[in-house]
């Protein structure tokens, strides 16, 4: 009978439905791009409860615009865009960011996930935030160990099958994460000492994301609980953003060809990150479920609730992208590159990643510097480094946020005064 269950589940790749007993639903799983915009043509929509666990577990918090609910969600996305930089800051919150990771010559390989991430959360604390950070506060971001690996999520999906996500269930979480992820238990507890530092040792600038917040705090327009869900969500954010800008920069090093042409065509630079994102999104899926328009769809609550996007299989899917596989960011020059519900990096309609206006121009202008020749840093791969996709990157498999499984790489600045290396 057991057996029978398990087939009943086994896996069949995408666009294809499952369902288990004990589910709430039937979950459809998709890569083909004709389905999304079915999908999107079909009514109201907003993230699964599935997912919105996921997102919670990794946010560290069920209080921030990521997990809450669609008016809360957008109330706070209108003041967040207001809030976000002008185009003319980006080139120097670029410079600084990457003078911030790549300080000295290093001698040996330098492993990018662990100087990106503190260096990425200290630049969104100060750009994206918009606080001042303290002395205190920046010194111990800069020695905490982060550790970007998480639960897989098959995991996290089986226990939402099984409603483990409910409060009564918390105990057992925090006993299986001490018994079999210690990692996941050690990041919450440096989100909540992070938490509080920030509150205590950065001050906000005059009307900023910050400044905003405490106001909508002080008013009761947003709980105390909301208030420190969006402090820990700009941690969140630096992992996803640092793990794009991980894949691009390896990239980068495997294909040091297109230096050049990123230094002679600034276009380039942008086509360049849509094609790292296309190959190495940092969400590998995303997930939906409709509202209250069963009887448009056709369809009924007890068929279909959850609708599962593939990201990675949709952006590698050979009946949309000619050779898939391959690294072209050629391929992103024409203006229907992006169209058709085959390229969606951050997701769908207004449930689309917050902060995907501010990663774009991060890093294509992170991108457009450390190909210049202000800058003039040079990365290559470590010889023993795996030549999967011909030395590109290969991405962790079943976790939320997709690192880089090897992101080794060796980086070696000049003086253009001094003529020599830093």
């Amino acid at each position: 009978m057991f057996r029978l269950l398990l087939d009943k589940f086994q896996w069949q790749g995408t666009d294809h439905i499952y369902s288990l007993p004990w589910m709430r639903n039937r979950l459809e799983y998709s890569a083909d791009p004709n389905r999304v915009k079915e999908y999107l043509k079909g009514g109201e929509f907003t993230r699964s409860q599935l997912t919105r666990d996921m997102l919670s577990r990794f946010h560290l918090s069920h209080n921030s615009i990521v997990v809450s609910d669609d008016e809360h969600a957008q109330f706070l996305k209108r003041i967040f865009h207001e809030c976000l930089p002008t185009q003319e800051r980006y080139p120097e919150i670029a410079r600084k960011l990457v003078d911030e990771v790549f300080t000295t010559g290093h001698n040996r390989a330098l492993r990018l996930s662990s100087s990106l991430i503190p260096a990425v959360y200290l630049s969104l604390l100060s750009n994206l935030l918009g606080a001042n950070v303290l002395k205190s506060l920046r010194e111990y971001i800069r020695e905490i160990d982060f550790q970007p690996g998480t639960r897989p999520m098959h995991l996290d999906g089986l226990m939402y099958a099984f409603g483990m996500q409910l409060p009564g269930f918390g105990p057992m979480r925090k006993i299986i994460d001490l018994i079999f992820f210690k990692g996941d238990h050690y990041t919450r507890k440096i989100a909540l000492k992070l938490e509080k530092m920030v509150f205590e040792f950065a001050t906000p600038i005059e009307g900023s994301w910050y400044a905003h917040l405490i106001e909508l705090k002080q008013s009761g327009k947003i709980t105390r609980a909301q208030f420190r869900g969006e402090l820990t969500s700009i941690l969140v954010s630096s992992y996803a953003l640092s793990a794009a800008m991980s894949s691009m920069l390896l990239c980068l090093a495997a294909r040091p060809e297109y230096v050049d042409k990123i230094r002679h065509d600034e276009t380039m630079a942008k086509h360049f990150v849509n094609e790292v994102l296309r190959l190495f999104p940092p969400f590998r899926q995303f997930g939906y479920e409709e509202k209250g328009v069963w009887e448009k769809s056709g369809r009924s609550k007890e068929e279909v609730t959850d609708f599962m996007v593939s990201i990675f299989g949709l952006h590698r899917n050979e009946n949309v992208w000619e050779n898939p596989d391959d690294f072209r960011p050629q391929r992103f020059a024409t203006s229907s590159s992006t169209k058709g519900c085959k390229f969606m990096p951050f997701g769908l309609g207004k449930r689309s990643c917050t902060g995907r206006v501010y990663s774009i121009r991060v890093l294509v202008e992170v991108l457009k510097y450390v190909c210049s020749e202000e800058c003039n840093l040079h990365l290559t791969l470590p010889e023993d480094y795996e030549k999967d996709y011909v030395g590109l990157p290969l991405g962790t498999n079943g976790r939320l946020v997709s690192f880089p499984v090897d992101d080794r790489v060796y980086a070696r600045r000049e003086s253009i005064e001094k003529g020599m290396a830093i």
